[in-house]
């Protein structure tokens, strides 16, 4: 299938987005800035629909990121923050997506979308808005329904991936 333009998400990708099944899985990210430095992180995430997400990054040290419907948590070892889900930056944009809505990504995105025979899909999306392009260039996810990657890449050519893998 070639890539064509995306106005509404695929149905292999809302299928994943949109299931009401708790999931969870391992994932690594990987911070690769323009000088050529690498950082790496791992550890393991957990999706209840309606109830709450944990992004627990294990190595190389141990922080939290948790959030129910209405707040969020953020720890490490040094501190523990606590916050309204409102406050966190950008969420009035995308809190929708939760109920099923992602409309707000198509607003703020042009997105390419291909889907290979093999189910493995391939999303290209860069901003339509001057100051979303200021500060990121081009979004990136590939994969099928039990695996992902995402890739941000920024104008100074600093990309950020992350790698998800569900449990079996």
């Amino acid at each position: 299938m070639a890539a064509a333009f995306a106005t509404e998400v695929p149905p292999l990708v809302r299928e994943r987005l949109a299931s009401t099944n708790e999931t969870s899985g391992s994932f690594v990210q990987t911070k690769r800035l323009a000088s050529g430095e690498t950082f790496v992180s791992e550890g393991r995430w957990r999706m209840r629909p309606g109830v709450d997400f944990e992004w627990r990054v294990t190595e190389p040290f141990d922080s939290v990121f948790w959030a129910d419907e209405t707040r969020y948590i953020y720890s490490n070892e040094d501190e523990k923050v606590e916050r309204p889900l409102a406050d966190l930056a950008g969420y009035e944009h995308f809190k929708g997506a939760g109920d099923g809505d992602f409309s707000a990504f198509f607003k703020a995105f042009d997105a390419l979308y291909k889907e290979d025979a093999d189910g493995t899909f391939h999303v290209l999306a860069k901003p339509r808005d001057e100051r979303l392009a200021r500060f990121l260039s081009r979004v990136e996810a590939d994969g099928v329904t039990t695996g992902w990657v995402f890739r941000a890449t920024f104008p100074d050519s600093t990309t950020f991936e992350v790698k998800l893998l569900e449990n079996p």
